[in-house]
C-alpha cells in the first residue's frame, strides 16, 4: 500500500495491519521521496521509517529527483507527478509479489477518502463530464500499467471522512505528518479544497461548523458517485443484453 505519512495512509496501515492476520494479508508498504520539499520531506520518509518497523511492516521507499525526470518524460505539475507516483507505486507492488515467488502484481491500495471524492467530482462537474465522470474515483479499479499489463487499484476509505479518520488517530495517540504542499493554491485541487469546498459548505449549510460543512459534503458526494457508477453497470449490462457484441452506433445521429 502506498504511505506519504499524512492522516489518511497512516490511518489505512495501521487498519489494514490490525486486519492481515485475519484477511491472510501479506501486507507491504511504498513510500516516494520525491525530492522536492527538503527536510520536509525526509522528516516524512523518516515518520514512514519509524512506523513500519514498530509494526513490522516490510516497506519500499525510494528517493528521486522527480524535477528532472518530470523534464526528461515532458511532464509538469500536480498531473505528472501522479504518474510518476503511479510507476513507482507498480514497481513497486511488482517487487513484493515477485519476492514471493508470485507473477504479475499485488493489488495497489491508496488513501483516498470521501474528501478526496468530493474534489474530484467538483473538478469533473466543473470541466465537464458524463454519467462515468459522475462516478469519480472507483473503490476499486484496474488500470493500465506501463508495461501494458493491467494493474488492480484498491481505494477502501472513499466512504470516510478526513474528519473521521483524524478524529480516530487523536483518539488512538497515533501523529502523523502534513503536507504543506497541499496549501499550495497554484493547484487546482489544493483550490478546491481550500476554497472552494468552504464556500458551498457555508452558503448550503450556514448553521454548521466548517468541518462538519466539509464532513456533510463529503458524505453526500460519496453517496452520489456510488450511485453513479451504479447506473453506470445497470445501463452497461442492458446495453450488453440489446446490442450485439461488436456493435457500433452511428453517433452523429444520435
Amino acid at each position: 500500500m502506498a504511505v506519504s505519512g499524512g492522516a489518511d495512509s497512516t490511518a489505512l496501515l495501521l487498519a489494514l495491519h490490525r486486519l492481515a492476520p485475519e484477511l491472510r494479508l501479506d501486507l507491504h508498504a511504498a513510500h516516494l521521496h520525491h525530492g522536492l520539499r527538503g527536510a520536509e520531506a525526509d522528516a516524512d520518509l523518516s515518520f514512514v521509517r519509524d512506523l513500519c518497523a514498530r509494526l513490522g511492516v516490510p516497506l519500499l521507499a525510494a528517493r528521486w529527483d522527480a524535477r528532472a525526470r518530470l523534464r526528461r518524460r515532458g511532464l509538469s505539475g500536480q498531473d505528472g507527478l501522479r504518474v510518476l507516483r503511479r510507476e513507482f507505486l507498480v514497481a513497486a507492488a511488482r517487487r513484493a509479489h515477485a519476492g514471493r515467488g508470485l507473477p504479475g502484481a499485488a493489488p495497489i491500495v491508496t488513501a483516498h477518502t470521501a474528501d478526496d471524492q468530493l474534489e474530484t467530482l467538483l473538478m469533473r462537474l466543473g470541466r465537464g463530464t458524463g454519467l462515468a465522470g459522475l462516478g469519480a474515483m472507483r473503490p476499486a479499479a484496474w488500470r493500465a500499467a506501463p508495461d501494458g499489463d493491467r494493474q488492480l487499484w484498491i481505494k477502501p476509505l472513499l466512504g470516510a471522512t478526513r474528519a473521521m479518520i483524524e478524529a480516530d488517530l487523536r483518539a488512538g495517540g497515533q501523529p502523523w505528518r502534513e503536507d504543506r504542499s497541499n496549501l499550495d493554491p497554484r493547484y487546482t485541487r489544493s483550490r478546491v479544497r481550500h476554497e472552494a469546498v468552504p464556500a458551498l459548505a457555508r452558503t448550503l449549510m450556514p448553521r454548521a461548523s466548517a468541518t462538519r460543512g466539509r464532513e456533510l459534503l463529503a458524505l453526500r458526494a460519496a453517496r452520489v458517485t456510488a450511485a453513479a457508477r451504479s447506473s453506470e453497470r445497470v445501463l452497461e449490462r442492458l446495453a450488453a443484453r440489446i446490442l450485439p457484441a461488436g456493435t457500433t452506433l452511428p453517433a452523429a445521429r444520435l
